[in-house]
């Protein structure tokens, strides 16, 4: 691709500015308020913004990544997701979860947005999904061989499970983003998981539960508050749009806690059905089941709640470009690569540019 240039509103880490931007052969190669050429293409009623970084998303409306990764990896790009993880639940067996991490591998040479895989599980508490987990210690043995396949970025676990601390060291070694959640630790064995390495938050606040206090009348700490006394950690967070993963309230706790700068938004997609009954979550009885969502819908969702362009790029595309170690995006800025979606004043996504 040779070298073009936009002038347009643009979306900085900052601000957004009246200016241009130059792109050549997938980098941004200039950002600034001054035409660096003569010959631009100008772009009215919209905004370049970063596009969309998905860590946690499990299916599209009709497929699952188990079924049907590419199909997946599209349908989320077609909505601004420019680089996503294919996640992988609890409860796949062991031949079958390798199957799909090599799966994965040869998605991610089809599909430019997939950077690679989150297994979320399966050493997850049993008591927190559905019934679906092991409380069994990690096994090393099988967990080296999906380290084999070079394509995990993130694993979630739960921190009381005896033998985590061994698996999060093993993990970490090798250059994988170590997640706990699902989880009804104490600060004890938060801290033991921090530690060894630990520096994410699978989708707090969700499948998570208090410890029974010794005392009547008071409370211990909870998993939740025990992370968020972690330094240098960051939070996954579901934001549908009637709050119901999450209260605002929390939200803004979270924000007020930690910062906007350590919350990483997620979609925990996980489409049990296509049906349009106004949720954008999935409900079985009382019990949650991951969302409908989308990247761009959190982006509307969050907008509409009040918070700021600035806010929600970081948490839906720079944060998560930070959490996973990806330097190269995230952000609008001379050198990173041209992963670019345009937007409307509220928020909403209108295509990839």
């Amino acid at each position: 691709m040779g070298l073009v240039t936009y002038k347009s509103k643009i979306l900085l880490n900052d601000k957004v500015s009246d200016g241009f931007i130059s792109i050549e052969n997938g980098i941004i190669t200039y950002v600034g308020k001054n035409a660096p050429c003569t010959s631009y293409v100008e772009i009215k009623d919209a905004i370049i913004a970063p596009g969309f970084i998905d860590i946690h998303c499990h299916t599209s409306l009709n497929n699952s990544a188990v079924e049907n990764p590419e199909e997946v990896a599209n349908f989320h790009y077609a909505h601004g997701t420019t680089t996503m993880l294919l996640t992988y639940y609890r409860d796949i067996p062991h031949e079958q979860l390798l199957k799909c991490l090599e799966n994965t591998k040869d998605i991610m040479k089809k599909c430019k947005n997939v950077y690679g895989a989150h297994l979320e599980g399966p050493y997850l508490n049993a008591h927190l999904g559905f019934g679906v987990g092991t409380n069994d210690s990690p096994d090393l043995t099988k967990c080296k061989e999906y380290i084999s396949t070079g394509i995990i970025r993130q694993w979630t676990c739960s921190p009381e499970i005896e033998g985590t601390d061994k698996f999060i060291e093993l993990i970490v070694s090798n250059n994988i983003v170590s997640s706990i959640g699902h989880s009804e630790a104490n600060y004890e064995q938060v801290k033991k998981a921090y530690d060894a390495g630990a520096r994410l938050v699978t989708h707090i606040f969700d499948a998570t539960k208090c410890p029974e206090t010794a005392y009547d009348g008071t409370l211990e700490m909870d998993f939740n508050e025990s992370c968020m006394l972690m330094d240098d950690m960051y939070y996954e967070v579901i934001c549908d749009k009637n709050w119901i993963h999450v209260r605002k309230e929390k939200f803004d706790l979270l924000i007020k806690t930690v910062s906007v700068d350590r919350i990483v938004c997620i979609t925990d997609m996980n489409a049990i059905d296509s049906k349009d009954d106004g949720l954008d979550v999935n409900l079985v009885g009382a019990d949650l089941s991951g969302t409908k969502l989308t990247m761009d819908r959190i982006a509307t969702n969050l907008f509409t709640s009040g918070y700021n362009l600035i806010d929600i790029f970081k948490m839906t595309s720079y944060n998560p470009a930070k959490v996973l170690g990806l330097n190269d995006r995230g952000e609008i800025a001379v050198g990173k690569k041209a992963d670019l979606i345009l937007i409307d004043e509220n928020a909403k996504f209108i295509k990839i540019l």
